[in-house]
């Protein structure tokens, strides 16, 4: 990867938790991928689909630790009011961003901001779906999968990842997004500095 892309990959300043990003971000798209191919059933067997659950069972397990782990991290680096300034009815920083959004401009990661807003909500979603999924797994093996119980966090967690693969692939497309104008706007600089 040459430099000038490296350097518009987000979070050059933070090398654990770009590390951590890539991680969490390849393991929900192989959740995403893998879970059409998942059986409660086949946690008991072996075959392929025995082979895919587990392996969605194993990852969602870890990205309960990952997304705890970020979620510690943004907290300890930032603060709870950058991510969350929202809950406190604070919409300032989203405001001014829309403001800014709106002369065609893209704003920069602020406190309260619509990027820091996106990211607090988008590790929400995270484990909102890794814990539903955990508590499953839990109840599938004490109650097996044919407990009602079990069965309505199933519909849960299915429902909740809804939220998780809107925010992942839309998440992405900014990136990209941002990566492209970023490696543009280096060019243009090179060219003209």
């Amino acid at each position: 990867m040459n430099e000038q892309l490296r350097n518009a990959l987000p979070h050059q300043d933070t090398p654990f938790f770009r590390v951590l990003h890539i991680i969490v971000a390849v393991l929900v798209l192989l959740q995403i991928v893998n879970s059409n191919l998942t059986e409660s059933e086949a946690l008991s067997g072996f075959s392929l689909t025995g082979i895919v659950t587990w392996f969605h069972v194993i990852s969602g397990l870890a990205l309960i630790v990952l997304g705890i782990i970020m979620l510690g991290w943004m907290l300890k680096q930032r603060g709870f009011r950058y991510y969350f300034a929202w809950l406190a009815l604070d919409f300032k920083g989203v405001i001014e961003d829309v403001k800014v959004l709106f002369s065609f401009r893209l704003p920069e990661a602020h406190a309260g901001g619509i990027a820091a807003l996106i990211q607090g909500l988008g590790v929400l979603a995270l484990l909102g779906v890794a814990l539903c999924g955990g508590l499953w797994f839990a109840l599938n093996f004490f109650y097996g999968p044919s407990s009602a119980l079990a069965e309505s966090v199933l519909h849960f967690h299915k429902f909740l990842t809804v939220f998780i693969e809107t925010y992942f692939w839309a998440h992405g497309a900014m990136g990209l997004i941002h990566i492209f104008l970023t490696v543009r706007s280096q060019r243009k600089n090179s060219v003209t500095g």
